[in-house]
């Protein structure tokens, strides 16, 4: 009996924890609510439980359904950039101030580039995921080796890249097949055998740099293929695009850069180097923090595919920086200065509209001027004040001008309380006009 009683006591406690469960991780989402755009709701896709968001303009109601759960609606819905968890094929739009990151086979990923439902898992497409936990190079095993289609190059170590030594001076005999002998070792060995571990190998019209067997580091020619003189091989894409022309790509990125001597006039030495161009699978960058380089273009920069969430062109710097400065070519001198404290200083912008952000308070807005209890200066006051200091009042002189500057918003509420007061003045003078009209009837 008492086995009983404790069994029933444990079916019971099973029963509310799996309850308990089951509300933990029940769908939010109802389809009679009306979403708007931003909105977030957890719903379970495939077995998984993620969080999602509207990205519609118009409200969910104007599409039925409207349901997350179908991938169709991906246009609708898309997972939110607060969503942590586990990687689900559906619809991943890149929220550029929070990209999105899963996980997937143990290892985390971040969201590069806008993908739908129909794209396999984060660790096939480097184009749009970027792994931040991969330890493993790009070439995690080498194949075994076959002979077709490629002509390896075997490099010794030479000099072992040390930059104090004098270069290496190779010698033997070379031809197909054959072997130039150098510092260290085999210079050059050309066979007809792709091997692992070399370090520069020709294979598919690619050079790979890191290693016989790593695809993923190296120089190839991606394009049009010409048979019109000579035999080529057929044409190939490099990220879905016929660039027509060499492609250096790696694996997490890499760099155009210079590397000097810090005495270009010595030999040997201690050299210096500088990255003109770096690139990641998410960002480029010109120069660096360290050694920056300038960037001069004689052509116009053109920034393309902007959505709402997107910048196009951001610019920090110091109060008193220039961030952007424009000089004529002829005068040297400065046409144009967008100051890092956020002034710009032009000396004339054309625009078929300006429309300057209000900053006054309703109730300093010159409507006050109607109120009954509003003092409105006599006409003699007005003379005498006009006389006295040869300005309006409350408005500022022409010396005030001269030292300082004049901000547009405030002036034109200033200039607005005149208007009103002089209408309250044409008023007054058309009430003495139509009383001196009816006593000389």
């Amino acid at each position: 009996m008492i086995k009983k009683k404790i069994l029933r006591v444990l079916f019971c406690a099973l029963v509310a924890c799996f309850s308990i469960n089951l509300s933990l991780f029940a769908d939010t989402y109802s389809p009679d609510v009306v979403y708007t755009k931003g909105d977030e709701v957890t719903v379970t896709i495939n077995g998984t439980t993620i969080t999602v968001v509207y990205l519609n303009d118009s409200p969910s109601s104007n599409f039925m359904p409207s349901t997350p759960y179908d991938v169709n609606n991906g246009w609708l819905w898309s997972v939110s950039p607060n969503y942590t968890g586990e990687w689900v094929a559906y619809h991943y739009m890149l929220f550029p101030e929070s990209p999105t990151t899963v996980t997937h086979a143990g290892n985390t990923y971040r969201l590069l580039k806008e993908v739908w439902a129909s794209t396999t898992s984060p660790a096939s497409n480097s184009w749009a995921w970027e792994c931040l936990d991969c330890e493993l190079s790009s070439a995690q095993s080498c194949p075994n080796p076959f002979a077709t289609d490629y002509f390896p190059i075997s490099l010794a170590q030479q000099n072992n890249g040390d930059d104090t030594t004098t270069p290496v001076n190779a010698s033997g005999s070379g031809g197909i097949g054959g072997i130039v002998q150098g510092q260290g070792g085999k210079f050059i060995d050309i066979g007809q055998q792709r091997e692992c571990q070399t370090p520069l190998s020709l294979y598919n019209n690619d050079i790979y740099f890191r290693d016989g067997c790593d695809p993923h580091a190296g120089l190839g020619y991606y394009g049009i293929a010409d048979n019109t003189n000579v035999p080529a091989p057929p044409k190939r894409l490099f990220a879905d695009t016929d660039t027509d022309g060499p492609v250096l790509y790696g694996w997490k990125g890499g760099a155009l850069g210079i590397r000097q001597r810090r005495n270009l006039s010595a030999v040997n030495g201690e050299h210096i180097e500088k990255i003109a161009l770096q690139w990641t699978p998410s960002t480029v960058y010109i120069g660096s923090e360290q050694l920056p380089m300038l960037l001069n273009t004689y052509s116009t920069i053109s920034v393309r595919g902007l959505t709402n969430s997107t910048k196009g062109l951001s610019i920090s710097g110091t109060e008193k920086s220039k961030v952007i400065f424009v000089e004529n070519s002829t005068t040297n001198k400065s046409s144009f200065v967008v100051y890092g404290n956020g002034v710009v200083n032009a000396k004339k912008i054309y625009a078929e509209e300006i429309e300057v952000l209000s900053t006054v308070d309703g109730n300093k807005w010159p409507d006050y001027v109607f109120e009954k209890e509003y003092e409105l200066k006599s006409l003699s006051e007005l003379e005498q004040y006009v006389n006295t200091f040869k300005h309006l009042p409350n408005i500022p002189s022409s010396k005030e001008v001269n030292n300082t500057s004049v901000n547009l918003l405030e002036m034109n509420t200033k200039l607005l309380e005149k208007i009103e007061e002089l209408s309250l003045y044409i008023i007054d003078l058309q009430k003495q006009i139509n009383e001196l009209k009816s006593t000389e009837k």
